[in-house]
């Protein structure tokens, strides 16, 4: 798999990525990315100003991810760009209200997150399970615990595709 050893990871990190890995059917790299200065950070084009989910600002303070790592990033054998990212949502933070136009997964590893997505009431999600985020939907992935939340994303998107598009101005 690529080379990464799993045998010392945690059952469920380990079952996490023999299911994701399983839909990577061609190719195989990896490389880490420590946490971006806001210099550094990609500048987001914010298509729509929206500031609230269902009517209400999502709770928690805005916040990028951190200590994003990539675990894998390649070309599938139907020529789709499939990317798999570890990052955590600290205490309190939250993501910018944002759409995945191909949607996509996320599993919480540790800790626990509050999902809030347009048309449906917050979702919690604990360590141990996952959740998909639907295409064209508004959401924001919020950390309303005291814990961090260690996080696995996996998107399958066409080449040159973004597997997210921030709506929310101030990100």
């Amino acid at each position: 798999m690529c080379g990464v050893i799993i045998h010392s990871l945690r059952p469920f990190t380990r079952a996490v990525i023999a299911i994701l890995a399983m839909t990577a059917l061609a190719g195989c790299s990896s490389v880490d990315q420590n946490s971006a200065s806001s210099a550094d950070r990609p500048k987001y084009e914010t298509t729509l100003n929206v500031t609230t989910i269902n009517g209400t600002p999502p709770e928690g303070t805005l916040s990028h991810l951190q200590n994003v790592k990539t675990m894998l990033d390649t070309t599938d054998a139907k020529g789709q760009h499939l990317i798999f990212t570890e990052g955590t949502r600290k205490a309190g933070t939250r993501a910018a209200i944002h759409t995945h136009e191909y949607g996509g997964h996320t599993c919480v590893v540790s800790g626990e997150i509050t999902d809030f997505v347009e048309g449906h009431s917050p979702m919690k999600f604990p360590a141990g399970t996952c959740y998909y985020m639907p295409p064209n939907i508004l959401m924001s992935a919020s950390n309303l615990g005291r814990q961090d939340a260690v996080l696995i994303d996996t998107f399958t998107v066409p080449l040159g595709g973004a597997s997210i598009t921030i709506r929310e101005p101030g990100y």
